[in-house]
């Protein structure tokens, strides 16, 4: 048992736009609220990332209390998607995120428009239809729960620590940011969030550990200017590499949710 801090919380409204930094969240069974709630697709609902556009780093989200979402990006006024709350038979359309079809709800032409100028890439918006249910499967084993648009799991924990350790590696230290966790905490070796079973705070939140993070090549692109290089892959890749992949980082699974504050003090086990 070993208790750890809580001192960076993030939200990533769309999968591969800009993250916001969160003093407070609420987990839900899905995540953090609103944290991959929408998607940026091509027009046939196949899903984009930073993985194939860079630049979508460059673009900046923001969720008001309702759910309005506004992009921004240097250069550009600002969009908003205002909240609505869609009837069960409101119409939806099928995309994709890896191999699982999922069910949304297209946001329309002038934000699709706004992304596809900005992204040099014919684009939509969609946003993950109320009630659907994305189950948690992972190459053929179920877990309990389901997510938004995230790649498998509902939250990423990184530590400090971690990070420091492959600092010391580089030639040119990276930010926390690279590798877009939803917690960064302290207090604990480089690395030992792989072998925490269970995150719980004082009131009761529980986050259970589901396999380490396998790191892609969106890892390599500095989030504030889109630029890409060879690391942080190349050298994890001396340390960290594994049958899984290239490992940074620990998915989570949320067994009870609630609220989580920065500073809140969690129990590792």
């Amino acid at each position: 048992m070993k208790k750890v801090r809580v001192i960076e919380l993030n939200r990533y409204p769309v999968k591969s736009l800009g993250g916001i930094p969160l003093s407070a969240a609420n987990v839900e069974e899905k995540g953090i609220a609103y944290d991959r709630n929408w998607l940026v697709t091509l027009p046939s609902g196949k899903f984009l990332t930073q993985r194939e556009i860079p630049k979508m780093a460059l673009v900046n989200t923001d969720v008001s209390d309702g759910g309005d979402l506004t992009l921004s990006a240097e250069g550009r006024s600002s969009i908003t998607v205002r909240h609505a709350v869609h009837a069960d038979d409101t119409d939806f359309k099928r995309v994709t995120v890896w191999r699982d079809e999922c069910y949304a709800i297209d946001e329309g032409d002038d934000v699709a428009a706004w992304l596809s100028e900005f992204l040099e890439t014919k684009c939509r918006l969609v946003k993950m239809k109320d009630g659907f249910k994305r189950p948690i499967n992972d190459d053929g084993k179920e877990y309990d729960g389901s997510v938004r648009f995230q790649d498998q799991y509902p939250l990423l924990v990184i530590s400090t620590s971690s990070l420091e350790a492959l600092n010391e590696k580089l030639e040119k230290r990276l930010p926390m940011n690279r590798f877009r966790p939803n917690i960064v905490i302290e207090g604990c070796n480089a690395f030992e969030e792989d072998e925490f079973k269970t995150l719980t705070s004082a009131s009761g939140l529980t986050l259970t550990s589901a396999k380490p993070c396998a790191r892609c090549v969106i890892t390599t692109t500095d989030q504030k200017t889109a630029e890409r290089s060879v690391e942080p892959l190349k050298t994890l890749a001396t340390f960290r590499n594994s049958e899984q992949g290239v490992l940074f980082g620990q998915n989570l699974l949320v067994t009870q949710g609630g609220t989580l504050k920065v500073g809140d003090e969690l129990t590792a086990e």
